[in-house]
């Protein structure tokens, strides 16, 4: 009866130890996972920003010719004065405001990347805790085996 009792210790303890393993490998499979699905998200958010900004500045062209046209037909002079000033500022605007969008969308795309690192990380810590947990139990099951095959034979 005994030597069933210290056979069910070991068996125990190995099954809870590689439960613990594999509890640990999920958990980084898990967090690979979630860290490419950032890394996708911050390739879609850089290339979203630049579609907005390509949207943005092509509206701003439209605009201004718009304006442009619109000055001329009414006879003013663009390129002379105040008009000439104004004209440049809106550019300078429209370009900043494009630069912008591009910026934001990097951001965003940083701050991803970075959380995917971030999560990588926490897998691979949740793996190597796992396996120190897993070690830690065979060494106190088989510690109380053979404390109990000892008394046992005694």
């Amino acid at each position: 009866m005994a030597g069933a009792a210290i056979a069910a210790i070991v068996v125990g303890t190995t099954v809870s130890a590689y439960g613990t393993m594999k509890q640990g490998q999920n958990a980084n499979m898990i967090a690979k996972r979630n860290a490419e699905i950032m890394e996708r998200n911050a390739t879609t958010a850089q290339q979203n920003a630049e579609f907005n900004a390509k949207l943005q500045e092509r509206d701003d062209r439209r605009r201004r010719s718009q304006q442009q046209a619109s000055l001329q037909s009414s006879g003013m002079e663009i390129y002379d004065g105040t008009n000439l000033i104004g004209f440049a500022s809106q550019e300078w605007s429209d370009e900043i405001n494009a630069e912008l969008i591009r910026r934001g969308g990097a951001n965003t795309a940083a701050n991803l990347r970075m959380q995917a690192g971030v999560t990588a990380a926490e897998g691979q810590a949740a793996q190597s805790g796992a396996m120190l947990s897993a070690g830690g139990s065979l060494l106190t099951g088989l510690g109380s085996a053979g404390v109990s095959y000892q008394k046992m034979n005694a």
